[in-house]
């Protein structure tokens, strides 16, 4: 198989994902349990894990619930590598250099805001590639620290604008887990979630489901474990289920 083309934006930096799970436990389980809910809006059945890090959600799922990931798709080859260790099949890639077979899943899931490092028309196209890879009734899953939340414009923002000093917000991201992270660690590209939501009707789907977790502004998050509740207008993590 050719060598993925694609940008590994976390090399060298493979323990990022567990040393960050390790430091927030509080927000790495209210995430957990809203990645489990949203799967579970329907059968898991064959999931397909895109941009699966370093598999430690996979990992929870599959051992504490018996959801079957199928197969992982990771363009960091340490990311990879750790989640190869975690006994799953991952192929090193980027989402958008995929050949998906039609009717292979029952859920592709985009997670921790992975297909935010696709441009739009990658997007796009990679998501139109999804749609005829899910089944008959299949869905598509994505969770996201959204642009418009409290957390998602701290990041954005200061992504956007490099002349802002870190001095001048790492209070406002104390107590989160992007912390006295580098910069160029959040995805580069950013949209509100309706543009996401209009942008996968307009390729088919039919029926939306939204949900949302950590509803603290960011120097709180990891106060406490939170369930999901409906909706994305509050959360700054979100997951969108969008059934086919």
């Amino acid at each position: 198989m050719p060598k993925s083309t694609v940008v590994d934006y976390f090399a060298g930096n493979e323990n990022l994902l567990d040393d960050s799970a390790k430091r927030s436990p509080n927000i790495t389980q209210s995430r957990f349990r809203l990645l489990h809910t949203a799967l579970t809006v329907t059968d898991p059945g064959r999931v397909l894990s895109i941009g699966m890090g370093s598999g430690i959600a996979e990992e929870k799922l599959r051992d504490e619930y018996g959801i079957n990931i199928v197969k992982g798709v990771e363009p960091s080859e340490g990311f990879a590598a750790l989640a190869r260790k975690r006994g799953f099949e991952v192929e090193v890639a980027g989402a958008q250099e995929v050949d998906y077979e039609p009717d292979a899943y029952d859920t592709i899931v985009y997670n921790g805001s992975s297909f935010g490092f696709l441009n739009d028309d990658e997007l796009k196209d990679t998501w139109r590639r999804n749609y005829e890879a899910l089944s008959a009734h299949g869905k598509l899953v994505f969770t996201d620290v959204p642009k418009e939340s409290a957390l998602g414009a701290v990041l954005y923002l200061t992504q956007r604008y490099p002349e802002i000093k870190d001095d001048d917000f790492q209070d406002l991201l104390e107590g989160t887990t992007f912390y006295r992270t580098g910069r160029d660690e959040y995805k580069p590209y950013w949209h509100l979630t309706e543009w996401y939501v209009d942008l996968l009707r307009s390729l088919g789907f039919r029926e939306f489901r939204f949900f949302q977790t950590v509803l603290a502004n960011p120097p709180y998050q990891e106060q406490a474990v939170e369930d999901p509740i409906e909706g994305y207008k509050k959360g700054n993590y979100i997951a969108v289920v969008a059934l086919k």
